[in-house]
Formats: C-alpha cells, structure tokens, sequence
C-alpha cells in the first residue's frame, strides 16, 4: 500500500492537496486530523530511547559492528 502524508493549512473550510504523480488515477481514502504541534516540534535526547532494546540484543549489535570493523583491517 503506497501512502502520502503532507501537513497543509486550511483556510476557509478549503483543503487543497497536490498529489504526486502514481496517484494519477483511482480511488483515495481522505482522513483529516489536526496537527498536535507541540508534539510535532518535541525534540528527543538519546536518553529518551533507553531501554528500547534488550541488553542481549544491544550486545549482538555491538558484535556485528565490530566484526565488521575488523573486516576493514584484514589483508586481501
């Protein structure tokens, strides 16, 4: 399924969207929500995301990278 998202100002009850072009021909489905801007203009810190991965996952990640590093420093 292909989406397209665009935040747009509505002025006089009148909405205005200009598609890109594989939306040329077909039936749409239109939904309309405000736009919370203080949770869109929200900054996030590293800190915000601890925890959001298991410890055994976060060690397998720090395996592959630094496999991958040493494959960088092996003789061809």
């Amino acid at each position: 399924m292909k989406a397209y998202r665009q935040i747009v100002d509505i002025k006089n009850h009148t909405l205005n969207i200009l598609l890109p072009d594989k939306f040329n021909n077909g039936k749409v489905e239109v939904i309309v929500l405000p736009v919370d801007e203080q949770a869109r203009t929200k900054k996030r810190k590293p800190s915000d995301f601890r925890g959001c991965i298991s410890k055994d996952t976060a060690t397998a990640m720090l395996n592959s990278i630094e496999d991958s590093r040493k494959e960088w420093e092996r003789n061809i």
